[in-house]
């Protein structure tokens, strides 16, 4: 059983799941090896409508193929389904989980957009005298 795709950006949707044979693309970015029989790493072995107990049926996410280069995930919306992929919600959090901590581990930028002495405001007194 498929799950039926979203009200907004239902095309979209059903082109990366069509893509992705209604099944989680992910080969090992969310940190696990998803091996197969052979211990092969593989494919994540989610399916689009899959029940899973304790966590309901699965509804898989078109998200960016590389978050970092074409944006946040918010984002996927506007990116064309050829750049996009289908992963499971486990699948997906974990990568989300990933990239949060590699942005905390960056560092802060030390120059403003602008410089603060642009904006000097000059006291009452020295208005008044001029």
């Amino acid at each position: 059983m498929t799950v039926r795709p979203p009200i907004v950006g239902a095309a979209l949707w059903s082109a990366v799941m069509k893509a992705a044979g209604h099944r989680c693309q992910c080969q090992g970015v969310c940190g696990k090896k998803h091996a197969d029989r052979a211990r092969k790493a593989g494919r994540c072995e989610r399916y689009n409508g899959e029940h899973i107990s304790k966590k309901g049926e699965v509804v898989l996410v078109a998200t960016p193929r590389d978050p970092v280069n074409e944006g946040s995930f918010t984002e996927a919306a506007r990116l064309p389904a050829r750049r996009l992929i289908a992963l499971c919600p486990t699948c997906y959090d974990a990568v989300r989980a990933l990239f949060r901590r590699a942005e905390k581990k960056l560092q802060p930028q030390d120059d403003g957009l602008f410089g603060a002495e642009e904006f000097h405001v000059a006291r009452a007194a020295e208005n008044d005298a001029a």
